[in-house]
């Protein structure tokens, strides 16, 4: 944290709002002025102060809650020198020695415990009482939290939090601020990067807080390529999208080579240690690849291409059309493209919040969905073999597997 305050903004995907905060610190004390909005359980906006004494302890948090109804509340929460507390200067005998304030769905105030002990940064657990804000309604609750160090990032550190029944693996920066909070909030990149940079730091914070997020087994549309790619005598495979590597290893134990890229290196390093792990070293290659560029491949150079849901991430259109102008490129001819997005028909589909060109987010993960136009635009040039509707997941999401074959060069010499 610097001298001057700069603010730190993040998406709050509980409240489906945002937050604001300017932290200050000075020494082992903290001071920082915030605003929030969210739009969970109903509209409202927040705005707070915060004051700590040394070693973090709070001292102070002034927090205003106005609602979309006309209604407004405020609180006055107070800890003093003796472990007391009160708010609007009624006693809390219940957070009686907690030193610490929550504000409800606030990545801010995870920041004083962790601080105070260095848990960000060196090992240890540390069980705390806290004086806990709800949002809005602003009541105070005694909570319960721990708070255990997993280990060092490269941008800080990893911390499993822990109440009640609850628990997440959260990321913090050296500073001490929450990176990212599964489930709850992810900080936004600096402006000017634009949504696939923020997406790409956020499956980068994913992958990091939830290695296996997809588990060990294979998906089914890759199960599906497989023998597709087999029929059509396939020998290299290109996954676009791999992640932690379920698919490209299934891949690789279905006898084919495969190079796996993603834009995550965490990921990557994953899949690797799976991959060495198995005795599948040598089939498995992998690439760090933003997909926004040019594929690192020469023309013609494999058999087949396979993605699963990697085209309808945070790409736009005219993305999207480049790369699959740059996967006929490294295909040769003849070869075969599976791919999988989600739809139109897709319950998520118009709902969350909309980045235009089709694109919704949700939770923190955003999300192109494909209308049949765009997929038969994406064939022109290619034999369009099928366009096949399944289901995925619990919600369940809807998806298009998608197969399409490279044309073969014209003959010229006749």
């Amino acid at each position: 944290m610097a001298d001057q305050p700069q603010g730190v903004t993040w998406r709050v995907t509980e409240s489906g709002g945002f937050e604001t905060a300017w932290p200050e610190l000075s020494g082992t004390a903290l001071r920082a002025h915030g605003r929030a909005v969210g739009t969970v359980p109903g509209p409202y906006w927040l705005s707070y102060e915060l004051e700590t004494g040394e070693d973090y302890v709070t001292r102070r948090l002034l927090v205003t809650a106005d609602l979309a109804s006309g209604g407004s509340r405020r609180l006055d929460l107070r800890r003093q020198d003796d472990g007391e507390w009160t708010a609007d200067g009624r006693p809390l005998p219940e957070v009686r020695g907690a030193l610490d304030c929550d504000l409800g769905l606030s990545p801010l105030t995870n920041a004083m415990p962790v601080l105070r002990h260095r848990l960000h940064t060196a090992p240890g657990e540390q069980e705390f009482l806290m004086a806990w804000v709800s949002v809005p309604d602003l009541a105070v609750r005694p909570s319960r939290q721990t708070y255990t160090h997993l280990g060092r990032t490269e941008v800080g550190g990893r911390v499993r939090f822990t109440s009640d029944d609850f628990s997440s693996n959260l990321e913090f920066d050296l500073d001490g601020l929450i990176v990212t909070y599964p489930g709850l909030a992810f900080r936004l990149a600096p402006r000017g990067t634009g949504l696939a940079e923020e997406q790409r730091r956020h499956w980068q914070r994913t992958y990091e807080a939830d290695p296996e997020i997809y588990g060990p087994q294979p998906s089914d549309p890759a199960v599906h390529a497989a023998l597709v790619f087999r029929k059509a005598g396939a020998h290299t495979v290109l996954e676009l999208g791999a992640g932690h590597g379920r698919d490209a290893l299934y891949l690789a134990r279905a006898g084919f080579e495969v190079t796996a890229a993603d834009f995550s290196s965490t990921a990557l390093a994953r899949l690797r240690d799976r991959a060495e792990a198995e005795g599948l070293a040598e089939r498995v290659e992998t690439m760090v690849e933003d997909v926004r560029e040019p594929l690192p491949l020469p023309d013609g150079s494999v058999d087949a291409v396979f993605a699963h849901m990697l085209l309808c991430m945070a790409l736009s259109t005219e993305e999207i059309r480049a790369l699959v102008g740059e996967v006929a490129r490294v295909l040769r001819p003849g070869g075969v493209f599976v791919y999988t997005v989600r739809h139109t028909g897709d319950a998520h589909y118009g709902t969350g919040t909309s980045q235009g060109d089709d694109i919704y987010e949700h939770g923190g993960f955003a999300v192109h969905f494909f209308d049949r136009k765009l997929v038969d635009s994406l064939a022109e040039g290619w034999d369009l073999r099928e366009v096949h509707a399944f289901e995925e997941g619990t919600l369940p999401r809807r998806l298009w597997r998608v197969t399409q074959t490279r044309r073969p060069e014209p003959d010229m010499s006749t």
